[in-house]
């Protein structure tokens, strides 16, 4: 069974979504603030975002729609791509203290220790790993 949000009739939609990675951090969650919460004094009506502004501190904050500034593919690639690399290297991390090489393999290829801590350009794979080299037919 797939996990559901409905919304009440008259809410309209949202126009970001839980997950999505934003200028301002990762939205956690969404409130929706009715036309009556401006009459009883609320500075605005419609959804607002529950942005985790850092993993590190756990810090959160309430953002308006009209707050949010969603990240440019570029960026997001370079983002999704770091924490990629921080993973990779938790896997790394954790085979150096098993003393053991556990053949990590990924997409990306096998897993290293991190030979390079530049970021990224599209059309490059993590810097944690070895490119996958094609197979060519005979």
């Amino acid at each position: 069974m797939q996990p559901t949000i409905t919304f009440p009739h008259g809410y309209g939609r949202t126009k970001y979504n839980i997950g999505q990675r934003t200028k301002q951090g990762k939205i956690i969650g969404i409130e929706y603030y009715p036309l009556e919460s401006l009459l009883a004094g609320s500075c605005s009506y419609g959804y607002r975002y529950k942005v985790m502004t850092s993993d590190t501190n756990n810090e959160v904050k309430m953002l308006e729609e009209n707050q949010i500034v969603p990240l440019s593919p570029q960026e997001l690639e370079a983002e999704i791509l770091s924490e990629v690399d921080w993973y990779l290297l938790q896997l790394v991390l954790l085979q150096q203290e098993l003393g053991a090489d556990l053949k990590i393999n990924t997409p990306f290829g096998k897993v290293h220790p991190p030979i390079s801590t530049t970021k990224r350009t599209s059309d490059s794979a993590s810097r944690l790993s070895e490119p996958i080299k094609e197979k060519v037919a005979a």
